[in-house]
């Protein structure tokens, strides 16, 4: 697997990760801020249940007395007898029906909590119980057969669960409400409840902090973990890719020499051909043979002989190009692929070559002359031939080469 589609699958986890994380901390969110709207809601109901207990106690007494008072005046929507009566002592009372009872008990209560309540209904005898617009669509909506109405609404800037749940006629409603033909039974109206949003939104606000921190931190932990996976992945894969690329290099590399061996020599040379016949550009193949490696070896012994191999070895580099493929073919047998040159330019190779070795042999101390006999052949691009084809031919001339030279040493052809 290359690092790139390694890379690749890194990223794709990392999104995948955080997707999910993302997803989890929103659900998260998500059911808080349901818990937080389901208690805003039961409180709103409790409310609403708590008004209809005392609406209904007062209205099976037929009102309460109470003292007369600045705040406290007679109700002027209230056209019963006895709406005003005064003790034996003379103190004034007035009746409170549950209507009026219910109004003040809803001011008092946003007075000294903040949650208010309202008394409301599409007939309204008195102007302050009109309904605002929300109300008269939940009014609507009682009609239609609905029985609850919820919802998060603004007001200025302040925010508020608001739930509104209908009154229904009963016997004892008649006494006051038979006048507007209300019959037992008929939704004459309801009761809206506002609790303010601001403390559950306080309370969300630090939930979000706290799933923030603790899903971030996950996140964070987990994407720690996929890049240690992914770097420990990786430096096994760069290893692995380390030790093929050894055991490749090791398969076509001569150990002694560092060169190029048989193996890798033609593999190379061969692209190098192919190469050689799209650009229309020639090649000098050069064929050499370590002249006296046998004699070395005898003489000295073989340590001097892989001396003389490695050498050789050296003024191949210094002789050639880097672009140049040069190997050792085996025992005492070079190989060079000169690439983008003609036959005519060869002769500089071989002259380098002879400058070279005369420069070692001259030098003090050697207890034995290196000398390559060196044959090449030409690769014409429009007349294209094999690596075998050219190798042999290259190997003829270097054989002869070495014969004249045992002749002129006066040695015996073998």
């Amino acid at each position: 697997m290359e690092a790139r589609s390694l890379s690749r699958i890194f990223l794709i986890l990392a999104l995948f990760w955080t997707i999910i994380i993302t997803a989890v901390a929103g659900w998260s969110y998500r059911q808080a801020y349901t818990t937080a709207l389901e208690i805003a809601i039961a409180g709103a109901r409790d409310t609403f249940n708590r008004d209809l207990v005392y609406r209904r106690w007062a209205t099976s007494h037929g009102g309460v007395y109470v003292p007369v008072t600045p705040v406290m005046k007679p109700n002027q929507y209230l056209n019963v007898p006895e709406r005003e009566i005064a003790t034996p002592s003379g103190k004034k009372l007035t009746l409170v029906n549950p209507a009026y009872m219910t109004r003040q008990v809803h001011e008092l209560g946003q007075e000294e909590y903040g949650l208010w309540g309202h008394i409301t209904s599409l007939k309204p005898i008195r102007p302050e119980n009109t309904p605002d617009y929300w109300e008269k669509e939940a009014l609507l909506a009682f009609e239609r057969g609905k029985n609850e109405v919820s919802s998060l609404e603004s007001s200025g800037k302040e925010a508020y669960l608001r739930l509104m749940r209908p009154l229904i006629t009963e016997p004892a409603c008649l006494k006051c409400h038979a006048v507007q033909g209300y019959k037992t039974g008929d939704i004459r109206g309801g009761i809206s409840i506002s609790v303010p949003w601001g403390p559950f939104k306080q309370g969300l606000i630090a939930s979000r902090r706290t799933i923030v921190f603790a899903y971030g931190a996950m996140w964070a932990m987990g994407l720690i973990g996929l890049w240690f996976g992914w770097n420990r992945i990786n430096d096994d894969m760069s290893k692995r890719k380390k030790m093929e690329e050894k055991i490749r290099n090791l398969s076509i590399t001569d150990q002694l020499t560092g060169l190029n061996n048989r193996r890798g020599f033609l593999s190379l040379a061969e692209q190098q051909l192919k190469l050689s016949d799209r650009n229309k550009k020639s090649a000098v193949l050069f064929y050499a043979d370590l002249d006296g490696l046998k004699q070395i070896n005898d003489t000295f012994g073989h340590e001097h002989g892989d001396k003389a191999i490695i050498e050789a070895a050296n003024v191949f580099r210094e002789t050639f190009r880097s672009s140049d493929i040069i190997a050792r073919l085996g025992g005492d047998e070079f190989a060079v692929l000169a690439v983008d040159t003609s036959e005519v330019n060869s002769f500089i190779f071989t002259e380098r070559l002879k400058q070279l070795i005369d420069i070692r042999n001259n030098k003090e101390c050697q207890i034995y002359k290196l000398s390559i006999s060196m044959g090449y052949s030409c690769y014409d691009p429009e007349n294209p031939c094999s690596i075998d084809d050219l190798m042999v031919w290259a190997d003829r001339l270097m054989y002869e080469q070495k014969q004249k030279r045992r002749e002129a040493r006066g040695e015996r052809r073998k």
